[in-house]
């Protein structure tokens, strides 16, 4: 577990400093479109200019909590057995989550 530490710590930082300017654009977004109808909001995500950050906060957002997840699996589980499968468990967990979650970018943008 030690060898992995660096890349660990790196990966976080990196993940949550490309999540701080998306989400800071995300959020002023959604307050700008508060008004609009369900209809213009899709319309708003098919914009590539729109699609592709989205995308971009949504798997930068599913790695930090694999991340930050793994590191309370490793501080808090001791039987390896059980470790190993919660770790599996949870990178499944989220590249299924960032999987619904970019697939549903792509829909909207090829129903709009």
């Amino acid at each position: 577990m030690a060898e992995k530490g660096t890349p660990h710590f790196i990966f976080q930082r990196v993940t949550a400093l490309v999540m701080v300017p998306l989400t800071v654009w995300f959020v002023a977004s959604l307050i700008a479109h508060s008004g609009d109808s369900r209809m213009e909001l899709m319309e708003w995500i098919a914009h590539w200019h729109v699609a592709v950050p989205l995308s971009i906060l949504l798997l930068a957002g599913f790695f930090h909590m694999r991340l930050g997840i793994e590191v309370v699996i490793d501080d808090y589980i001791h039987k390896p057995d059980t470790r190993g499968m919660l770790h599996f468990l949870n990178t499944l967990f989220a590249l299924i989550l960032g999987a619904i979650a970019v697939w549903s970018v792509i829909a909207i943008t090829l129903i709009v």
